[in-house]
């Protein structure tokens, strides 16, 4: 896969980071659950993935996958906790259709 800064990187490599990406977005759920610190990761995941889509000509699905991560940054309150879980899922399902889109 030819990327921005014509670098050649392996889809299996793409494929790895975002696996990594799906794992620190599920651990949002049970940090939030137990009190702890859920914004600086999310955060930090809204930055990595902001950087990856700068790389990537394909950026549709980043960009929704972006705007439903930064969406979960409003959902403070223990009301919202089931809006926030639902919409950790829908961006769990747009990377499995990034991936799919990688093949």
């Amino acid at each position: 896969m030819v990327m921005k800064y014509d670098i050649d990187i392996s889809i299996k490599a793409v494929e790895k980071n975002l696996d990594r990406i799906t794992n620190r977005i599920f651990k949002l759920l049970p940090s939030r659950e137990e009190g702890d610190d859920w914004k600086t990761p999310l955060k930090n995941l809204i930055v990595e993935i902001g950087g990856m889509s700068s790389l990537l000509y394909d950026q549709t699905d980043l960009l929704h996958l972006l705007c439903k991560l930064e969406g979960l940054l409003v959902l403070t309150e223990d009301n919202d906790f089931l809006v926030f879980r639902a919409t950790i899922f829908e961006c769990l399902g747009l990377i499995n259709k990034i991936k799919q889109c990688l093949a």
